[in-house]
C-alpha cells in the first residue's frame, strides 16, 4: 500500500510577453502539492488465475468475504485491459485495513494477485518562436539537450507521442499537433464531465478544495499539467513567431486523460497505456493513432513495497511488445527511484532531472533504477531577497492561467521530473522518425543511453547513463573515416556518415580539433563500405571509394576544395570482402593502394595504377579474419613507408611495418585494451606536429586523438569530440 503518494512537484510561473525580458518578474506561482501522509483507498485490482472459470458469482463471494472482515461491502466495478477486476469497498480503508483487505484477497487460491488501485499524481516540478531564447533546455551546450542540432536531421514527422496526464487544453502553440485522444477516467466525480470515460480528452481542471486530497492541506489550483508536458514534447516551431518550440516539433501528441483532482487511479492509467499503444481495452473504441512513444510524467511511492505493481507491469509489457517506447518520470522525493512507480517497472526509460548547469536537480530521485537524466529545471532562488530570481532556470512550456476552469492560454516555467521525462519522449520521437518503422523500444533506449553526456560534476547518487543529448542520438555516425586533406587547406580532415545517410566533412583545424562541419551529400547509407585511399586518380586531391550493395566499387574524386567531381565505377564483385582499407602506397610505386580481406581471412593488395584503376592484385597475408579492425594510417614509424595497424579479438593493437616491397615485416604490439573502440581510423597529422596520428571512437561515442610519436607508437591521447558513435 502506498505510504506516500508523490505530490505534484510543480513550481510554475507565468511568463507573459511583456515581462519576458524583466530581470526580476513578479509573477504568480503554483505551489507544490503535498504528499499523502496517511493514505486511504477504497479501490483494489484483483486478477484471477483462470478468469474463464471465475464468474461473477465466484468473484462476488471472494470480494464480499474479504470486505466483510472489515465491516464493509465490495462492488465489482469493471475489468481492466489485462483481464483483472477493479473493485470498490463501501468505505475508505486506512493503511492497516487496506493491508488486511489485500491479505484476505491474496489468500484466496483462485487469485493470481491483488494490489491497491492507488492514485498516482503528476511528477511536475534558433527558431523564430518568441520565447525560444528562454528555452536553455533545448539549445544550451552545457545543460541543454542540443535539440537545435538534432533538428537538422529530424523533427519527429510522422510520430505519435501519447501524453498520459491531465488531458488537453486549447493552445495556439499545440493545436496543430494535437490528436483527439481519450478520457480514461472511469469515476464520474473525478472526471468532472458527468459521464466518466469518453472520447473527449479535455482537461476539466484538477483543482482541489482544502482538505480534499490530504487532511489539513490548502486548496489547490488546477495545474494544467498535461498541457505543460505536451508543449515540451511537441510545441509547434516557427509558427509566426509564437511561443516556444517542442523537442519534436513535427510529432503529434495523443492526449489520454487519467489525472483529475488528487491524482489518478492505477487501473485507469494502466488501461490508458494499453489503449495508447493500440491494444484493445474493454468498452473503449480502438485507438486510430497508436503511439510510438508513451510519456508518463506521473508516479507514486511505496517505501514499504518498492516494486512495480503487476497491473502497471502488464500494461507496460503490452505496450512495449507492440513497439511503443515507454518513458516515466523518476520522481521528486530526493530518494531512490526504485521506490517510485512506474519508474521502477521493467521496459521503462526512467528519467531523473538536471538543472541548468547539468547537475542532478536537488529534488530529483536517483539511483540504479534511473536510466537517463534530462533537463527538469532548478528554480531555487539565486538571490535570497528575490524569490523569483531562479524562475528562468526552470523549463518553459505551454499552460493555461485559469485557477480552476479554463482561463487564458499562457507560458509557464516549471521544475520537476515531470518536465524531464518529456524531453526524453521527444528525443525518442526524433529517433523513431530517423530510424524508421522497424525501430524497437530497446534500440531507441540503447541509442539514447549510449549517446548521453556525463553529468556536470559527476553523479555518485546514480543518474543513469548521464544527460540526454538529442544531437548525438540522431547524429549517430556509423562510419568515421580519416580522409587526409580533403578541402585543400593542408590539414587532415574527417568524413562521417550518419545512419540517415548524410555525409559530413569535419575539417581539421591543425591542432587536434575541428572547424565548422560541411554536408557533403545524402543517400550515402546505400554503401556498405567507404574507403579513403588518398589521391587515387593522380590529380593530387584526396578521393573516396564506395562499395554499393551489389558489390560495385565507385570512385568519388575529390575536387580539392571539399566537394566532388563526377563519380566513376572502378570495379565489381567487391561484396566478397569483409574489410576494405585505404592503405596508402603499400608497394612503393608512389601510387595509392587498397587492401581487402576476403571471407577466408586472406589479405589482398590491390595496387592503384595512379589513374583511378587497378593493377593485378597480389596476396599479402592469411589469417587476417582474427582481426576485428584493420587500419591504414600511412607512415607511423618515420621511414616513409605506409604501415598497417590491426586489432585482434583480445583488443591488442598490432603494427605491421611495411617492407617496401608490397608486404610486411614482423608485427609489433603497440597497445592493448582497444576492444572498447567501435572505430579506429587514421590518415594524416591531426595535431600539427608532423607525425601521423590515429583517431578512434569508443562505445560512448567519444572521439579520441592518439598522437603518433613518429616511432610507431603513441605519445598521448586527447578528447576530440563526443557524440560520434
Amino acid at each position: 500500500m502506498s505510504a506516500g503518494i508523490a505530490g505534484l512537484v510543480a513550481s510554475a510561473l507565468i511568463v507573459p510577453a511583456a515581462s519576458a525580458a524583466d530581470g526580476d518578474p513578479h509573477l504568480p506561482s503554483i505551489p507544490r502539492r503535498p504528499s499523502v501522509a496517511t493514505p486511504t483507498t477504497d479501490q483494489f485490482i484483483v486478477k484471477f488465475k483462470d478468469p474463464a472459470r471465475s464468474g461473477s458469482a465466484l468473484r462476488a463471494q471472494s470480494f464480499g468475504r474479504a470486505a466483510a472482515k472489515l465491516g464493509a461491502t465490495a462492488q465489482d466495478l469493471r475489468a481492466t485491459a489485462s483481464g483483472a477486476r477493479v473493485i470498490r469497498t463501501s468505505k475508505e480503508l486506512g493503511d492497516g485495513d487496506a493491508k488486511k483487505m489485500l491479505a484476505s484477497l491474496r489468500a484466496d487460491p483462485a487469485v493470481a494477485y491483488a494490489e491497491p488501485d492507488v492514485k498516482l499524481q503528476a511528477k511536475f516540478a534558433d527558431p523564430d518562436d518568441e520565447f525560444f531564447p528562454f528555452q536553455w533546455n533545448l539549445s544550451a551546450e552545457t545543460g541543454g539537450i542540443r535539440a537545435t542540432r538534432a533538428w537538422d536531421v529530424t523533427q519527429g514527422s510522422g510520430q505519435v507521442v501519447a501524453v498520459i496526464d491531465t488531458g488537453k487544453t486549447d493552445h495556439v502553440d499545440l493545436d496543430a499537433n494535437m490528436l483527439p485522444g481519450y478520457d480514461m477516467i472511469a469515476n464520474q466525480d473525478d472526471a468532472r464531465d458527468g459521464d466518466g470515460r469518453d472520447a473527449d480528452a479535455t482537461d476539466e481542471g484538477d483543482w482541489s478544495s482544502a482538505g480534499q486530497c490530504v487532511d489539513g492541506a490548502a486548496e489547490m489550483s488546477s495545474s494544467w499539467h498535461g498541457t505543460h508536458v505536451a508543449g515540451i514534447i511537441a510545441a509547434v516551431m516557427n509558427n509566426n513567431g509564437e511561443g516556444i518550440a517542442g523537442v519534436a516539433p513535427k510529432a503529434k501528441v495523443l492526449p489520454v486523460r487519467v489525472l483529475g483532482p488528487c491524482g489518478g487511479q492505477l487501473s485507469d492509467i494502466a488501461d490508458a497505456i494499453v489503449w495508447a499503444s493500440g491494444a484493445p481495452v474493454d468498452g473503449v473504441p480502438a485507438n486510430p493513432n497508436p503511439a510510438r512513444v508513451i510519456n508518463l510524467s506521473l508516479g507514486g511511492t511505496d517505501p514499504t513495497d518498492p516494486t512495480c505493481p503487476q497491473t502497471f507491469q502488464t500494461a507496460i509489457d503490452t505496450a512495449t511488445a507492440r513497439g511503443s517506447v515507454v518513458v516515466a518520470a523518476a520522481g521528486n522525493e530526493m530518494a531512490q527511484a526504485s521506490t517510485s512507480s512506474p519508474a521502477n517497472c521493467r521496459n521503462v526509460i526512467a528519467v531523473a532531472a538536471s538543472g541548468r548547469t547539468g547537475e542532478l536537480a536537488p529534488y530529483s530521485n536517483f539511483g540504479p533504477a534511473v536510466d537517463i537524466t534530462a533537463p527538469g529545471g532548478d528554480m531555487t532562488p539565486t538571490n535570497a531577497t528575490q524569490p523569483a530570481s531562479g524562475v528562468m532556470n526552470g523549463i518553459l512550456s505551454t499552460l493555461n492561467d485559469g485557477p480552476q476552469t479554463f482561463g487564458t492560454e499562457a507560458y509557464f516555467f516549471a521544475e520537476g521530473t515531470s518536465a524531464a521525462a518529456p524531453h526524453v519522449s521527444g528525443a525518442a520521437a526524433l529517433l523513431m522518425a530517423q530510424m524508421g518503422p522497424t525501430a524497437t523500444p530497446a534500440a531507441v533506449e540503447e541509442r539514447l543511453k549510449r549517446t548521453a553526456r556525463p553529468m556536470t560534476g559527476g553523479c555518485p547518487q546514480g543518474c543513469g547513463a548521464g544527460r540526454l543529448d538529442a544531437a548525438s542520438a540522431v547524429l549517430h555516425f556509423n562510419t568515421v573515416l580519416a580522409a587526409g586533406d580533403f578541402n585543400g587547406d593542408g590539414k587532415a580532415d574527417v568524413l562521417a556518415r550518419e545512419n540517415s545517410g548524410f555525409l559530413w566533412l569535419y575539417p581539421g583545424n591543425g591542432s587536434g580539433g575541428w572547424l565548422a562541419r560541411k554536408q557533403m551529400g545524402s543517400g550515402w547509407n546505400g554503401f556498405t563500405s567507404l574507403v579513403a585511399p588518398g589521391d587515387f586518380n593522380g590529380d593530387r586531391r584526396a578521393d573516396v571509394l564506395a562499395r554499393d550493395t551489389t558489390g560495385a566499387m565507385w570512385l568519388y574524386p575529390g575536387n580539392g576544395s571539399g566537394g566532388w567531381l563526377a563519380r566513376v565505377k572502378v570495379g565489381s564483385g567487391w561484396n566478397g570482402f569483409t574489410a576494405i582499407v585505404g592503405a596508402g602506397d603499400i608497394n612503393g610505386d608512389g601510387k595509392a593502394d587498397v587492401l581487402a580481406r576476403d571471407t577466408t581471412g586472406a589479405l589482398w593488395l590491390y595496387p592503384g595504377n595512379g589513374r583511378g584503376g587497378w593493377l593485378a592484385r597480389t596476396k599479402v597475408g592469411s589469417g587476417w579474419n582474427s582481426m576485428t579492425a584493420i587500419v591504414g594510417p600511412g607512415d607511423v614509424t618515420g621511414d616513409r613507408k605506409a604501415d598497417v595497424l590491426a586489432r585482434d579479438t583480445a583488443g591488442v593493437l598490432w603494427r605491421y611495418p611495411n617492407n617496401g616491397r608490397g608486404g610486411f615485416g614482423a608485427k609489433v604490439q603497440v597497445g592493448s585494451g582497444w576492444n572498447s573502440m567501435t572505430t579506429i581510423t587514421g590518415r594524416g597529422d591531426y595535431s600539427g606536429d608532423a607525425k601521423t596520428d590515429v583517431l578512434s571512437v569508443d562505445t560512448n561515442g567519444a572521439l579520441w586523438l592518439y598522437k603518433g610519436n613518429g616511432l610507431g607508437g603513441f605519445s598521448s591521447r586527447t578528447a576530440a569530440g563526443s557524440g560520434w558513435g
